[in-house]
Order: structure tokens, then sequence, then C-alpha cells
């Protein structure tokens, strides 16, 4: 695929605050964990904020894996890209996100 359709162009004002909404979250998150290693906390501590920007990065990018299949997909195949190439390039981006 090639791309060249824009997510933010896809999405409703609604979906766009909710992923500025996570990702601001993380960015705090990390700010924080960065604090509390100079602060010489605890690794649990410190354990606990790193699941939780995980957890926000991750339900970030669900949010944008489910706009991909249902808009990004759709354009590819109605911009006539082939069926198969679209698939396997759509398998291999999302199981990224399992990685």
């Amino acid at each position: 695929m090639r791309g060249d359709v824009i997510l933010v162009k896809e999405l409703d004002s609604e979906e766009i605050k909710r992923i500025l909404t996570r990702l601001k979250t993380v960015r705090g998150h990390i700010s924080g964990v960065e604090r509390m290693i100079e602060e010489e906390k605890g690794c649990e501590e410190i354990l606990l904020q790193l699941v939780a920007i995980r957890s926000a990065v991750h339900k970030t990018s669900v949010i944008v894996a489910q706009r991909y299949a249902s808009t990004c997909l759709i354009e590819a195949i109605d911009q006539g890209e082939d069926r198969q190439d679209i698939l396997n390039k759509a398998i291999e981006t999302l199981m990224k996100l399992n990685q």
C-alpha cells in the first residue's frame, strides 16, 4: 500500500481528542518516570508507571488500528490496489502491535 491516506483527515474530532488525550497521558507518565528515577524511587513504583505507559500506548494503538482497518484499508481497495497485497501488509502491520 502506498500509505497516502492521511489518518487525521479520516478521524472525527472526538477520535482526535481521544488520541491526543491518551498521548498526553503517556507524556505525563514518562515525565513522572524520569522524575522517579532522578529521585531514586523504588523499582516497583517505577515499574507500575511503565505498565501505565504501555497500557496508554496500547489503547492509542487500538484506536488507530481500528481506523486503519475500517478506513485506510478500504481506501486502498477502492484505489484498485491488489487485495492480497493489502491483506498481507495489514496483517504485517497489525502484528507489530503485539511485539
